[in-house]
Formats: structure tokens, sequence, C-alpha cells
């Protein structure tokens, strides 16, 4: 691919070679621009998820590096295996291609960006098919606008599309959105749950190593004599302290990076506007003012998203 290639050409060659099953919004229409607006989120949404796959594959990959090369170090100088050095160089040399590779591959931005796009793709279709006249671009918030351009320019290319007559989208959109916001807050806190698990019993491993360490260096100071090596109850204290060290590291540039609290934090929130929304709409109607409270809500949410996102790129962690 030519370097020289900015992100929405780099989108458009993406979308050609795209081999995934594109999924749809809503049924298939006879409206060929909604068609076009639900081709395009289709391929955006299947490279956003392939692209998502495959960061996070990278995240992992490099968390494990990180720990192995933190452990392996820590047998290296308190085993004095010196041969491990070279376990050590080429764990390390290892952890540089893989941020080469991250870095080139890009996996990371067009995660989040083509998220972004499929988005607000859905939302547009959303909003046409209520036969709201309102383009996506006009409502988007000032952060993305400005920071990933190229999608404005993108969703500029699509034709504007409104319905000859209103839709209800109650269905298709609201109920919807916080059935899927539901599931994913439950896999949300799964993850969470583990982390926290993990976190718990490293902590209570961590305290009870250096409570053993305390009394076993004052009976080392009481009594002259012991019956075992010291050195050796010594290297073993710091072994098991250096490993949950190492699980602290592993956690930390794993689940750290996948920002499980704030994404819990948006699922409620997103489930409490919809519920609302529900029921105004079960009270008042459809109504245009309505929908684009809600859109713009919407699209506050993805900004909200993508901002502390950005944050949580494959970097080298040692």
């Amino acid at each position: 691919m030519n370097r020289k290639m900015n992100y929405k050409d780099i989108f458009y060659h993406e979308i050609q070679n795209c081999q995934f099953q594109p999924a749809s919004i809503t049924q298939k229409t006879d409206d060929p621009a909604l068609a076009e607006i639900n081709r395009l989120f289709g391929l955006a949404d299947a490279l956003s998820i392939k692209n998502g796959k495959r960061h996070r594959k990278i995240l992992l990959g490099l968390s494990i590096v990180s720990t192995l090369l933190t452990f392996t170090f820590l047998i290296y100088d308190e085993v004095e295996m010196y041969g491990l050095i070279f376990a050590c160089a080429a764990l390390l040399s290892g952890l540089f291609v893989l941020g080469y590779y991250s870095r080139k591959s890009d996996y990371h931005r067009k995660y989040l960006q083509y998220r972004i796009l499929a988005e607000a793709l859905r939302l547009q279709y959303y909003l046409s098919l209520a036969a709201v006249k309102t383009n996506v671009v006009e409502i988007m918030p000032w952060s993305i606008r400005k920071s990933v351009v190229w999608i404005e320019e993108v969703l500029k290319t699509v034709p504007v599309a409104v319905a000859p007559k209103k839709h209800s989208v109650l269905k298709c959109w609201i109920v919807a959105q916080k059935s899927y916001h539901e599931k994913a807050l439950i896999r949300t806190e799964k993850k969470n749950h583990q982390d926290k698990t993990i976190s718990k019993s490293v902590t209570f491993v961590t305290v009870m190593t250096y409570l053993l360490a305390l009394i076993f260096e004052l009976s080392v100071y009481q009594h002259s004599t012991f019956s075992v090596d010291v050195n050796l109850i010594r290297m073993i204290l710091k072994i098991v302290l250096g490993t949950m060290s190492a699980i602290t590291l592993f956690t930390g540039s794993y689940y750290g990076k996948m920002s499980l609290a704030s994404k819990i934090d948006d699922h409620k929130r997103m489930i409490a506007l919809y519920q609302k929304s529900e029921e105004e709409i079960l009270r008042h109607g459809e109504t245009d003012q309505l929908l684009l409270s809600l859109a713009r809500e919407y699209l506050n949410e993805n900004s909200s998203w993508y901002a502390y996102q950005k944050k949580n790129g494959p970097d080298l962690v040692l």
C-alpha cells in the first residue's frame, strides 16, 4: 500500500478488499440512498471489528512477552542462571518487533476511527428512516470533526436520504441498542471481575509473602544457626514477590488497556438514556426533537469513547 495515501484513501482501499461478510443495520430497503448508507456501514463495521480483534491480539502478545521478559530476568538475577540473559535478549527483541509491527499495521487507529464512522452511518440511517432532515455531519461533536477530519469527508459523500414516509425507529434503534448495551455490560463486568479477582489475589499473596519474609528475617536475627539454607529461602521469597510483580504487569498492560471501568460507565449511561427515550416515545411519540436529542447524546458518547480509547495504544511496557 502506498504510504502517501491519506486515511480516507486507505479506508476506501480496504473496503475494496474487504473479505468479511458485512452486517446490515436493518432489513433490506428499496431506497438506493438508504441502501448505500447500509452498505458503507456494513463495510466500516466489519473493518472495525477485524482491526479491533487484531489490536487486542497485539495487546495480549505485548503483555505476555513483557511478563515473560520480567520473569526471565528475575530468574537470571536470583537463581544465577546466566544463560537466561540470551533468552532475555530474545524476548526484548520480540517485544520491539511486536511494537514496530503494531505501529506499522495501525490496527488501533483503524479500529477506533472505523467504529466512529460506522456509528455515524448507523445514526444517519436511523434519522433518515425516521424522515428527520438532518445530516449527521451537522451535529457531530467538534472534537471528532477536528481530530478525525477524514470521517467528515466520507460522510459528506454519502447521499442524503430522507424516507418519503416516517418509519418508526423505536424497535430497530432504541430497543435494539438498549439490548446491545445490556449484553455488553454483562460481558464487560465479567472481564472487570476477572481483573479485580487477579489483582486481589496478587495483593493477598504479596502481603502474605512480605509477612513471611519479615518473620523469617526476625527468626534469622534471633537465631545464629539454621538447619536450612537461609539464602535459598530468601531467593524463593524474592522469586515469589517478583512473580507477583510480573502478574501485575500483565494485568495492567492487558486489562488496563481495555478501560473496563469507563466502558461499564458508558454502557450504564446508554442503557439509562435509551430507557428514558423509550418511555418518552411511548408518551409523546417519535418527534424530531426527541430523536435529534438522542442522536446528539449518541454522538457525544461515541466521542467520549474515542477520547479515552485513544490512550490505550499498544505501548511497550517494561
